[in-house]
């Protein structure tokens, strides 16, 4: 079947645009440090954004540890619109709890 036939099944025709395409990774010795932006954590009506300023590149991904240095979560960059269409158009706001 066509993906233009009405009714049919199987995967929807996907278009990707330009802000739907995933970000350019470049390999973090190809950037220099002054090029990296400053990250920190705001919370914006409930939800923790990472903000980045200054600099033209951010990480693409991040370790999150808990006081003593223990890696507790890992975090991936992808674009805001792969990660809505993973969510279904959904925010969806999960917290995990550190070790006392």
């Amino acid at each position: 079947m066509s993906e233009s036939t009405p009714n049919a099944k199987g995967p929807a025709p996907v278009q990707y645009t330009p802000e739907a395409t995933e970000p350019t990774l470049i390999p973090a010795d190809q950037v220099k440090p002054e090029d990296i932006g400053t990250l920190s954590i705001e919370y914006r009506d409930g939800w923790a954004v990472v903000v980045a300023s200054g600099g033209t590149y951010i990480p693409a991904g991040l370790t999150v540890v808990d006081r003593i240095g223990n890696a507790v979560a890992v975090y991936t960059a992808t674009s805001v619109a792969a990660a809505q269409a993973r969510a279904g158009g959904h925010k969806v706001g999960l917290c995990l709890e550190l070790e006392p």
